[in-house]
């Protein structure tokens, strides 16, 4: 079980935040948000992709819509 976090934005960011987040693909702002921090903290670990894998995972099938997607994710399958 996670910690809960408040975290205070300008009305601009969150506006410019939300944008890329969904452009980016991720299902929510708190998706995109938990990434940028495992790619801060947990890059010299080179374990950042293995948690984006798995956070992924579950979205992802959620939402697949061409083929391209499923080569996508077998390239990222082989890789770990």
């Amino acid at each position: 079980m996670g910690t809960q976090i408040s975290l205070k934005l300008s009305e601009k960011m969150l506006v410019i935040a939300k944008r890329y987040a969904r452009r980016q693909g991720y299902d929510n702002l708190q998706d995109f948000i938990r990434e940028m921090l495992r790619e801060k903290l947990f890059d010299r670990e080179n374990i950042s992709g293995l948690n984006t894998y798995r956070a992924s995972e579950a979205s992802l099938a959620r939402n697949w819509l061409r083929k391209e997607e499923d080569e996508a994710w077998e390239h990222l399958q082989r890789e770990m």
